[in-house]
């Protein structure tokens, strides 16, 4: 059935990019692996049919260790709800976006992220998975939090304007 569902995954996106090829093959399997970001294609269900090297480094898991897992063994409970939430709306909507997602690395880091995803389409345009990217957000959360401990900790006071200058 995974096999199966895959095989559609991959011969969908293979047609449904096939149009706009230029010279030479244009896979999407080429796109995904080279993707600089983790990029991850699950069924509906929540299971992880096929990731970047991306994925594997940002988890810390090799390739084996995260196909064929449901995203839940990376994620609480409480956010495999949500994530099956953002698959609903991937597949009423075709679209999610900034889901955020703490996965739980092999070292058991929590690594903060956000998920964008879209629906996977059968040569039907029935929704037959999701196409997600992670974003790791580690870095910009460090940023966000000196920002903060900049302004709360300034001798001075500080003040927030627009661009007509008035205080916000």
């Amino acid at each position: 059935m995974v096999d199966t569902v895959r095989q559609s995954v991959v011969d969908g996106q293979a047609k449904s990019v096939s149009s706009y090829q230029s010279p030479g093959p244009l896979v999407a399997d080429i796109i995904i692996a080279n993707a600089p970001d983790p990029v991850f294609v699950s069924d509906l269900e929540g299971k992880i049919l096929q990731a970047n090297d991306a994925v594997s480094q940002l988890l810390g898991f090799r390739q084996d260790e995260v196909l064929e897992q449901s995203l839940s063994r990376f994620i609480s409970v409480e956010e495999t709800r949500e994530f099956m939430a953002a698959l609903d709306e991937v597949v009423e909507r075709g679209v999610t976006r900034n889901a955020r997602l703490n996965p739980r690395s092999a070292s058991g880091e929590v690594i903060p992220t956000t998920l964008n995803a879209s629906a996977l389409r059968d040569s039907e345009g029935n929704v037959i998975g999701a196409i997600g990217i992670l974003r790791d957000m580690r870095e910009l959360d460090k940023a966000r939090a000196y920002a903060e401990s900049l302004i709360k900790n300034a001798p001075d006071p500080v003040f927030v304007s627009d661009l007509e200058g008035k205080i916000l």
